[in-house]
């Protein structure tokens, strides 16, 4: 197993640094030791670079990936845009002079978890029985009608309702789903046992003694036919009188959730095309508290996702509320500017940058297809700040962010994409050549020599010769490494002309920045070391290119630094277990399977010597003898291939049994009585249903061998 990230967190501080000159920062009034002038910089990428500019998207016919074009001005040329610089720089800025961590959207994040076993998620949704009924919207407030549920096979709905198998299939969405059976239509149905948790399954009939609506929700994955996917739905019946009130925070936990669903776009649709029907109302699952006298969460799906107990910004309180604190601006506001807020006035930045202009002869070429996709902050082992032995989450009243994200600087690699089904979200980057070179300006008005001294210093690092910038698109992919030259300077000083020593200005100045910020970093009389600070060290140490397969800093459990987050095996356990002392993880027996050992094949029955059945397909012939020495060793060569534990070798071998071109016509008769043969063997063969789960799947097993014998 594998688990790793192309991405790294500095680590937030909990102090942030804020300078007392701030209320005498002005365009109009000059600092007395302020200077102003500009720098002419040189941009040089180290690896192959793409920023964006017009994109070509995606074309149907013939499927075409979208095409990101690298950005030009009006006049054809390359250029990088001085907004892309900008915001280059003022992230390294902001991290090195311990700004604010501010520019983040307070979200309030929804987790859905079932692979760690034990955990916040299951003992809040998946341990705790739930409970359906029907939402609606009454006298101004939300409110719940409670009902008793049971499950419906898929195969038993579309024969109830005369949709083909096919057709049903292809329908991924409880919205696509209800357009062709409609709206939670009325069924009349017997209770047919109970599943392994409980649950009553329910089997269409006419003279059922119960009726019910059918209610649907998504396919994740793949359909209904296919061993462990998704099988099961829904009949809600015997609705109560009397509804529960839904709490106008929970109902927001479900509106942050659901704000962009397509599920719960389609109910609002329904909802307000029927405001005059008092009978149309949302099918929902919902849990209430230990003292079952309120809601405490609700979704559109059984296992639906649950809001978390602190948003975005609470996290970052939790390590200083400094950072969310707007008194008074911090050192990346008076350098670059922020925006009015709360009534207080903004400040326009006294810095600008320009275009970098390409000065260098470099051709572009479009990259191979791949795919490109944003981190997602729900992914809380990487987002959360770890201790290393448990999951923090935001359901925790101390959880911190892990800190501000960058990209390790790495050698370059695109990774082609993993099939063509995903071809409409597969991209091309149109990217220039490794060693292309740009010039750009930068200007700056009134700065103080500290100011400047941290601009200078997030140019170069400080003058660190290995640590690279990222910049544009693919940076997950190795891409978009740069380097900055500062190739001329001019400087006014307020008072005094001083550019005939400017290079040795701009040192003092760093210089100066640097003793400013080990001044507001010591604690006591012992003087910190601003270079040794962990937010410094981590912030050159990702942007420095490295040979080492070192583990990441906040988690033992990386076990490469530079790639994509990978998984490797079929577990349902927790991707970390390995790593961390829970209790459960501790001498826990791994699952035992009964499958033959692949390479013992005194184990697994011989294929014996058949005709093919008179229930063959017609244009085969019963004088048709199969080889059967030939057909073994075919057989003996795909089970070799089957790498799943968990996953016998009879279903494995009737998974390619299904599959076209496999095995031949003449041959898949006598190929499922060996797979009978095997499922004998380990107690697999089925031939009645039951409503156990694991006994069910045998007899899905079953009737899917009989159709070839």
């Amino acid at each position: 197993m594998t688990i790793s990230s192309p991405y790294r967190f500095v680590p937030l501080s909990d102090l942030v640094v804020l300078p007392d000159w701030a209320g005498q920062v002005s365009h109009d009034v000059p600092f007395e030791d302020g200077v102003c002038g500009e720098l002419t910089l040189t941009l040089t990428n180290h690896t192959r670079l793409c920023v964006g500019g017009e994109q070509v998207k995606y074309q149907d016919k013939p499927p075409t990936p979208t095409r990101v074009k690298f950005y030009r001005t009006a006049q054809n040329k390359l250029a990088i845009p001085g907004s892309s610089l900008k915001g280059m720089l003022r992230n390294v800025l902001e991290i090195a002079t311990f700004s604010r961590f501010k520019q983040v959207e307070d979200q309030k994040l929804g987790v859905r978890d079932i692979s760690s076993g034990k955990n916040f998620y299951t003992e809040a949704i998946v341990r705790k029985p739930v409970q359906a009924g029907w939402m609606n919207f009454e006298e101004g407030a939300w409110k719940i009608y409670p009902c008793d549920f049971a499950r419906l096979h898929q195969k038993d709905l579309i024969k109830e309702l005369s949709v083909s198998e096919s057709e049903w299939t292809r329908l991924k969405t409880a919205s696509d789903r209800y357009k062709k059976i409609g709206i939670c239509p009325q069924i009349k149905f017997k209770i047919n046992g109970k599943n392994t948790v409980g649950q009553k399954l329910a089997e269409p009939h006419p003279t059922g003694s119960h009726e019910g609506r059918i209610v649907v929700t998504g396919q994740p994955g793949r359909d209904f036919r296919v061993p462990r996917a998704k099988k099961w739905e829904f009949i809600f019946f015997n609705q109560q009188e009397y509804p529960l009130d839904i709490a106008p925070d929970v109902m927001a936990g479900f509106n942050r959730i659901h704000a962009e669903s397509k599920e719960w776009l389609y109910w609002k649709n329904i909802l307000k095309a029927s405001s005059n029907d008092k009978n149309q109302s949302i099918p929902v699952f919902f849990h209430q508290d230990d003292d079952q006298s309120k809601v405490v969460s609700l979704g559109l799906a059984m296992m639906y996702k649950l809001p978390y107990k602190y948003s975005i910004h609470d996290a970052i309180k939790h390590t200083s509320n400094s950072h969310l604190e707007m008194n008074q601006p911090d050192f990346a506001d008076l350098v670059f500017g922020y925006l009015a807020e709360n009534g207080t006035n903004g400040l326009r930045g006294r810095v600008n940058i320009g275009m970098a202009q390409l000065i260098t002869d470099a051709t572009p070429i479009m990259s191979i297809p791949t795919v490109l996709s944003s981190p997602k902050p729900t992914y809380y082992p990487f987002y959360m700040l770890q201790n290393g032995k448990n999951f923090r989450q935001l359901m925790e009243d101390d959880a911190e962010l892990s800190g501000w994200k960058r990209y390790q600087v790495k050698p370059e690699k695109i990774l082609p994409p993993p099939d063509k089904s995903t071809v409409k979200v597969q991209v091309q980057l149109e990217v220039l050549p490794e060693n292309c070179q740009f010039s750009f300006k930068i200007l700056f008005h009134n700065l103080r020599p500290v100011e400047l001294g941290a601009l200078v210093w997030s140019l170069d690092f400080g003058g660190n010769t290995q640590a690279c910038h990222v910049l544009g698109m693919g940076k997950p992919y190795g891409l978009g490494q740069i380097s900055l030259k500062t190739d001329n300077i001019k400087i006014r000083h307020n008072s005094s002309d001083i550019t005939a020593k400017s290079n040795q200005f701009l040192a003092d100045c760093q210089h100066q920045f640097i003793e400013f910020m080990q001044d507001k970093i010591s604690v006591g009389d012992k003087k910190a070391v601003f270079a040794e600070s962990v937010v410094i060290k981590s912030l050159i140490k990702y942007g420095t290119p490295s040979s080492e397969d070192t583990s990441f800093d906040s988690f033992d459990y990386i076990d490469n630094p530079q790639d994509f987050m990978k998984l490797r095996n079929n577990s349902n356990l927790s991707l970390f277990k390995k790593h961390f002392h829970h209790p459960e993880a501790v001498n826990r027996p791994s699952p035992k399977v009964t499958r033959p050992n692949n390479n013992v094949q005194q184990n697994t029955p011989k294929i014996q010597p058949t005709h093919s059945s008179s229930n063959q397909k017609p244009e085969l012939s019963a004088s048709v003898v199969v080889d059967v020495a030939a057909l073994q060793k075919k057989i003996d060569a795909i089970v070799k291939k089957n790498n799943n534990p968990q996953y016998s070798n009879a279903f494995y071998l009737l998974e390619q049994l299904s599959k076209a071109g496999v095995f031949h016509d003449a041959e898949k008769n006598a190929v499922a009585q060996h797979i009978k043969t095997m499922m004998i063997n380990d107690t697999s063969w089925q031939e009645n249903s039951s409503s156990d789960k694991k006994e069910r799947k045998k007899y899905d097993k079953t009737m899917e061998v009989k159709r070839f014998l």
